[in-house]
């Protein structure tokens, strides 16, 4: 899988919850982080530049999962009002890109995928987030 060069996947439960993580790898790597829980109305972020291994470490991720095979992925579930909403965006390099979104619908290991990028951004945020926020 080529180099990065952006990131970006936003989930959105149907309660009002969003994560929201972002890679910029243009001019060296940055890192966004948004969480919204609905529940408390709490809402955090975090910006922060981490090593450049931290590319190469989302790119296994996404080639561990499959992510290419996303691409493409399109569906909505119109007849559910109150479902999880996503989007996802990848785009490498070498001008190839990887879009996908959905309602209420995902491709195969949307899960296992989803997980792994919660807990790769959560140790980013454990790492970086200083504030106490």
């Amino acid at each position: 899988m080529q180099e990065l060069q952006a990131f970006s996947f936003r989930y959105g439960k149907n309660d009002g919850s969003m994560v929201w993580y972002r890679l910029d790898n243009e001019k060296g790597v940055n890192v966004g982080i948004d969480l919204y829980d609905a529940t408390t109305k709490e809402q955090k972020e975090l910006r922060c530049e981490p090593q450049q291994q931290t590319e190469k470490a989302l790119r296994q991720i996404l080639e561990q999962y499959h992510a290419q095979k996303w691409d493409g992925f399109y569906d909505i579930d119109a007849c559910k009002c109150d479902g999880d909403s996503w989007v996802f965006h990848v785009y490498f390099k070498d001008n190839t890109e990887i879009h996908a979104m959905g309602h209420s619908q995902y491709p195969n290991g949307f899960w296992d995928m989803k997980q792994a990028l919660d807990v790769f951004f959560d140790e980013i945020w454990k790492q970086y987030h200083i504030c106490g926020n």
